[in-house]
């Protein structure tokens, strides 16, 4: 294998790297980890904040960030305020906080600062089409990183797993690649070429290869608390180590703390078990994610979900079901006129999952929750349980709490607390028990429930009451624990714990 580097830094991390016939290599664990146990955590070999005017590719969370070209922290991501301080050098690179500007210089952005190369950059990326500027961006910015004379412990990491990442090169359609040669010239002409060599052709080739390699490796800094893409980010090592499941084991967050990708176990993880990331949101149909797996990585997934045989497995087929133009029997076109209600069925989920989720052993009772979600779905119409379902509860949701915030009638708070927990109970349907997503639906179900039943001093539908939003506050305090959340917004918003902690002030003082 040449480099044992990330076999090394792997076995540190109580990895170990074995051949896969199926999949050419997987990652297992060599020791027990609890859950919410970090696996790893390190810093990228080279990530960014999103810029309005370049279209978030990065990843695949099925959400777009909507901030201004230069409104985001270089090292933590967060938006900017009304003012802040800059790089003294390049003066291009600007921060939130005079601590985050110390801390990215310490830890990259002394190899990264040259004013030139910012302008040039700058200037190159606006001849390229939008959606294709942030892979100008990681080129230029991943050469950089990669030139460095001297390199700390993580980089030297990421730069051995970064040679090893397969490009699929021979497999991007044509239209790609001539976008990578229009980058690779663009850089040329701005003489932004360094950390490419010429050892197998030319810097342009060499470029062209590394944008394929970052096109099929590529992760997004995600921010729960406000919902949003904040950054791009090129890890080699997290991209090497650890295979994709639609139902995956594992997560990672981008810390705001210190810049490093962090992957946390999601449920206990055995030794021998592969530990797995999810490549693409699981919210999608199997057959949106089965294109977007072979279209953008190349391969064919066989997860638990995708292959149909588990519970999980039905669970998906029965929400991959064709439901287009059908809205659920129980979500009508004018809310005035009916009242809303909550089919058992999404009662139940929601229910189980609020238990499941603080459980002691919750891998001991989560096979018995999948068996019980699927008996409890299994002979409902597709109108009622599908992805097109879900589009359908989730904008009911969004609409309503919008012409509320607008001063529109407060008798939509009951049809937005419902449909909150229609959308929670189609993510436990689709996500692991203490995937983050999971922890801040719960956290919205339970602060959009609270609000209704304050305005309407009445309870939204059956089944919801107060004892729902405590056990789905305390749902959420144990789901983001695990999953290890940022727990500061990006936009100035109250942070997840903050909002926890008032919700369990109100429910204890009423």
């Amino acid at each position: 294998m040449g480099d044992s580097r990330v076999e090394e830094y792997a076995a540190k991390c109580g990895l170990r790297i074995v051949a896969d016939a199926a999949k050419g290599h997987r990652t297992v664990a060599a020791r027990r980890f609890a859950r919410g146990q970090t696996i790893l955590s390190i810093n990228p070999l080279y990530g960014f904040p999103v810029r309005a005017t370049e279209t978030t590719s990065a990843g695949d969370t099925g959400q777009h960030a909507s901030v201004d070209p230069e409104a985001r922290c270089a090292h933590c991501f967060h938006t900017l305020p009304a003012r802040y301080p800059q790089c003294s050098q390049c003066h291009s690179t600007q921060y939130c906080s005079t601590g985050c500007l110390t801390a990215h210089w310490a830890v990259r952005h002394h190899f990264e600062c040259t004013a030139t190369d910012a302008k040039a950059i700058n200037a190159a990326a606006a001849k390229v089409k939008p959606e294709y500027r942030p892979y100008l961006r990681m080129a230029a910015g991943v050469g950089a990183t990669l030139s460095a004379k001297q390199r700390p412990w993580w980089l030297k990491i990421q730069a051995a797993a970064w040679e090893r990442l397969v490009s699929h090169r021979n497999a991007h359609p044509p239209h790609v690649l001539r976008q990578y040669a229009q980058i690779a010239a663009v850089l040329s002409e701005a003489g932004v070429m360094q950390g490419y060599t010429k050892d197998q052709g030319s810097q342009a080739d060499a470029i062209v290869t590394a944008l394929c390699r970052f096109g099929c490796n590529n992760f997004a800094a995600y921010d729960y608390s406000a919902h949003a893409v904040t950054g791009h980010l090129c890890s080699p090592v997290v991209s090497l180590l650890f295979n994709h499941s639609c139902f995956p084991n594992a997560s990672f967050v981008y810390s705001t703390a210190d810049g490093c990708q962090v992957v946390h176990a999601l449920g206990e993880i055995a030794e021998g078990d592969e530990v797995t990331l999810a490549y693409v949101d699981g919210m999608h149909p199997r057959t949106v994610r089965q294109k977007t797996l072979s279209d953008v990585y190349f391969f064919a997934c066989a997860c638990t979900r995708c292959e149909g045989a588990s519970e999980r497995g039905k669970i998906d087929s029965l929400l991959d079901r064709d439901a287009a133009g059908a809205l659920p029997i129980n979500l009508p076109t004018d809310y005035a006129k009916h009242k809303p209600k909550l089919d058992p069925w999404a009662v139940a989920i929601v229910s189980e999952l609020c238990q499941l989720a603080s459980s002691a052993e919750p891998n001991k009772d989560s096979h018995r929750f999948d068996q019980n979600m699927l008996d409890a779905v299994n002979s409902e119409l597709p109108r009622d349980v599908s992805f097109a379902a879900y589009k359908h509860w989730l904008e009911c949701q969004d609409e309503c709490l919008e012409k509320v915030s607008d001063g529109h009638p407060e008798e939509l708070w009951p049809w937005a607390c419902v449909s909150s927990l229609y959308v929670l109970a189609f993510y436990a349907m689709a996500y692991p028990l203490h995937h983050p997503l999971v922890g801040t639906q719960c956290l919205e179900a339970a602060k959009i429930t609270w609000n209704s039943m304050q305005v309407s001093n009445t309870t939204p539908a059956d089944g919801v009451d107060e004892s729902l939003v405590k056990r789905l506050v305390l749902a959420t305090q144990t789901i983001l624990e695990v999953s290890a959340s940022p727990d500061a917004s990006s936009s100035g918003a109250m942070s997840l714990t903050r909002q926890i902690a008032l919700l369990l002030d109100q429910l204890s003082s009423d």
